[in-house]
């Protein structure tokens, strides 16, 4: 099971805990049998840092090693389930556990007094969260605290990790690893192309196949205009991924240019994955890729999405109903949403990953500029707080973005829209939808930045500006070559 872990760095200088905190904590949520995708926030920040938050929540002047913000109520040793819908987010579908904050500061006195690396030292302050997130807690010397030890000595052994001793050997499993994963050369890259129909999941898939938010979401189609490569590397390999837009009907010029995008993503490419709905029928939009990909003679996968909304035999139809049309290489079905399926499709499209140098250094996991990705996470919060065509009638363009000295990013957005009253409309009473869509924004961008942003956004009206090329790529969609 996958899970989105987000690993936010509020100091100066690279982050060189993330690998590791991702790792424990995924191994914990693991351990305590979360058998459903969890969204965690995690926010490395300094004593002064952590002693402004304490203040601001707790009303406590100190400085901890770590907190917890639990999003749910749970039960210890009870991890949310799948069945629960109550308890997802409507938008990602992942579970919401929660937010941690530690102090690296501390974490590093801690190591010294107890005489074991830092590494050590941040791994059990991850673990000891988790549990606090998952309902654990250690109000008393009762059994709540002896419970929670357990867990915690357990989990951290299993990891080959415990807290007051230290020996090579015990550090073997998560340092050296950890060490190893960034300088293990890369022996095997490929580019592999997702497409399909509107509103099929691309995006989505995008994001679980690596792990974090690159393409932007909603439940709209035709949501992602351009061609976006998010890129993964594990161990001697690097996946490239294209997420297109989906295949339609073209309306006016940006549609135009949006098929267009479609159909040079899935040339020249080491692999092409075709994302369909579990619906035994093959469409016209499959139809005319499916051509496509006979006449490139390149292996081809059909991922059947969705799998969550039917029945297990529903399925088979399906899987024959494409079978008629096209002999796959292999046929995987999976649920995106709630990344079930997506380590068993992993381990296929490794094996079509060629001989050959990295494309992209380790640590990168997009070719799209910061900037672009901010306009793009703006532009999925008007898609998920507005209706009808007013969504698909705006543009997105960021005319500031700089980085102050503390670390700070002041952006500025400008939303552009059609007509006068679909400005109203986005503007919203007393500005009360700008304001919604702005938050929204700000604090993905922020997740992703992985610092504070000072967002400012206006609204301006281009009529017309789908049509009109020059406006088109000015906005950043250009299939010029």
């Amino acid at each position: 099971m996958r899970h989105d872990i987000y690993i936010d760095w509020e100091l100066s200088g690279p982050n060189p805990y993330k690998p590791l905190l991702t790792r424990v904590i995924t191994a914990a949520l693991e351990a305590e049998k979360v058998d459903i995708g969890c969204a965690v926030d995690v926010l490395l920040t300094d004593d002064e840092g952590i002693r402004e938050i304490n203040l601001e929540h707790r009303n406590i002047d100190s400085a901890t090693d770590v907190l917890s913000f639990p999003m749910l109520e749970l039960t210890p040793g009870v991890p949310p389930a799948g069945e629960n819908e109550e308890e997802l987010d409507l938008e990602t579908g992942l579970c919401p556990l929660g937010d941690m904050v530690i102090s690296v500061d501390r974490a590093k006195e801690q190591a010294e007094e107890f005489g074991h690396s830092v590494q050590r030292e941040m791994a059990y302050l991850a673990v000891h969260s988790v549990l606090h997130l998952l309902g654990y807690d250690h109000l008393d010397e009762g059994p709540q605290k002896a419970q929670m030890r357990a867990r915690e000595e357990a989990i951290l052994e299993s990891l080959g990790v415990t807290r007051d001793s230290w020996n090579e050997d015990l550090d073997k499993p998560l340092e050296p690893s950890f060490l190893r994963e960034e300088e293990e050369e890369i022996k095997r890259c490929g580019i592999l192309t997702i497409c399909g129909r509107p509103n099929v999941g691309k995006s989505t898939l995008t994001n679980a196949l690596v792990g974090e938010k690159i393409a932007i979401v909603s439940n709209k189609p035709q949501t992602t205009r351009n061609r976006i490569c998010a890129v993964l590397t594990r161990g001697d390999s690097q996946f490239v991924f294209m997420d297109t837009p989906g295949l339609h009907k073209a309306a006016n010029r940006l549609g135009d240019y949006m098929v267009d995008v479609v159909k040079k993503s899935v040339a020249d490419v080491d692999g092409i994955l075709l994302l369909v709905e579990p619906i035994p029928n093959v469409g016209g939009p499959e139809k005319e890729l499916i051509e496509q990909i006979k006449r490139m003679k390149v292996p081809s996968v059909l991922v059947i999405n969705k799998i969550d909304t039917v029945e297990k035999p529903e399925l088979l139809a399906v899987i024959d109903a494409y079978s008629k049309v096209h002999n796959f290489d292999a046929i995987v079905p999976i649920s995106a949403k709630r990344k079930d399926g997506i380590e068993e499709l992993m381990e296929l499209l490794s094996g079509y990953l060629p001989e050959g140098p990295q494309l992209f250094p380790r640590d990168v996991v997009t070719d799209q500029p910061e900037k672009q990705i901010c306009a793009e996470i703006v532009r999925e919060k008007i898609l998920y707080s507005l209706e009808k065509e007013i969504p698909h009638g705006t543009a997105v363009e960021v005319t500031k973005f700089s980085e102050r000295d503390s670390g700070i990013i002041d952006l500025h957005v400008t939303i552009y829209c059609e007509k006068a009253s679909h400005k109203g409309i986005i503007i919203g009473k007393q500005g009360s939808m700008l304001k919604k869509i702005s938050t929204m924004a700000r604090e993905d961008v922020e997740r992703f930045m992985g610092t504070k942003v000072y967002l400012e956004t206006w609204v301006k009206v281009k009529e017309n500006w789908r049509d009109n090329l020059n406006l088109i790529r000015n906005f950043g969609y250009d299939n010029r070559d």
